[in-house]
């Protein structure tokens, strides 16, 4: 089985949003990721998943794969893990816990992507790059066969896992790594910041839409050439040129602040979509009231 990318894996479940928990519980979801990039794996459910990766790569909590290899990479699997005997009632009795859920580290968002029982099919959740405790996501897994997460971390996983390294590229190849970009995010009226190290001194201001080329992926931060110049910037805001993004798309945006008020004209929106699309987009705006209204209170 060859490889697949698993950046590209992190993208491929946004199409599925909405859809019915019914028509794929966690496990289908993740597979039909895969499928999307020419990965065919058919295993009987989240403890399955969980074995597979320990036995072919490697499991730890978010606080280990951060530093066993420098960062949580896009496309890791997402797991809820707990030694409570759950797997016991499906048939593993081998002392390895109980992986009741499984999902997709996106990276991008939320953070995660999964189909949720609870909330009745393929929605988007918190992740950001630490355990969540009582109940939520606490065991990421790298998988070695399927998936290739750069050479750095892959490296590190034929070291753990057995299998064979990979060589780094040589300088001459190290562009064929880079990719075009379009930066946006955050309040599309002003400027995204372009640092000359992570969370370091401001290097430059990036305007809204610019193109930029992406040389280096870590993480939250990634290395950008934007112009003549080259650093750091958040990688929230930065969407390869391969799906073209639509204006509007905008995230919170953590390292910086707005002191003035936006102002604009009021305008009307009309929108045709299905029943079916109307009750996933009520259900968003239901959401985000609430997270408002626990962030600022009521009344």
């Amino acid at each position: 089985m060859s490889k697949a990318s698993a950046e590209a894996f992190s993208a491929a479940g946004f199409p599925f949003i909405g859809r019915s928990y019914d028509d794929m519980d966690c496990q289908e979801f993740v597979e039909r990721c895969m499928e999307a990039v020419g990965i065919k794996k058919d295993l009987k459910g989240s403890n399955a998943w969980f074995r597979e990766v320990q036995a072919h790569g490697w499991t730890g909590s978010p606080e280990e794969c951060k530093k066993t290899f420098g960062s949580i990479p896009k496309g890791a699997l997402l797991f809820i893990h707990a030694f409570d005997g759950g797997e016991e009632k499906r048939g593993y009795n081998d002392g390895k816990g109980n992986a009741s859920h499984i999902g997709i580290k996106t990276g991008t968002g939320k953070g995660a992507i999964h189909s949720s029982e609870s909330r009745g099919g393929v929605f988007e959740s918190d992740f950001n790059d630490k355990t969540i405790r009582n109940g939520g996501w606490n065991m990421v897994g790298l998988w070695a066969d399927g998936f290739t997460y750069g050479a750095k971390i892959d490296n590190i996983l034929a070291g753990i896992s057995g299998g064979d390294p990979q060589p780094e590229p040589a300088d001459d190849e190290k562009e064929g790594n880079m990719y075009e970009a379009t930066v946006y995010g955050g309040n599309e009226s002003r400027p995204l910041n372009l640092r000359k190290k992570p969370e370091g001194e401001l290097l430059d201001q990036i305007p809204q839409w610019s193109t930029v080329t992406v040389l280096e992926e870590s993480g939250k931060w990634s290395k950008v050439k934007w112009r003549n110049k080259t650093g750091y910037m958040l990688s929230d805001f930065i969407h390869a040129n391969e799906t073209e993004p639509e204006p509007g798309e905008a995230g919170d945006d953590p390292d910086e602040t707005w002191d003035e008020e936006d102002e604009g004209e009021t305008v009307t929106i009309t929108l045709n979509i299905t029943e079916k699309q109307a009750v996933y987009l009520l259900s968003a705006l239901d959401e985000l009231t609430e997270r408002i209204a626990a962030q600022v209170g009521r009344g």
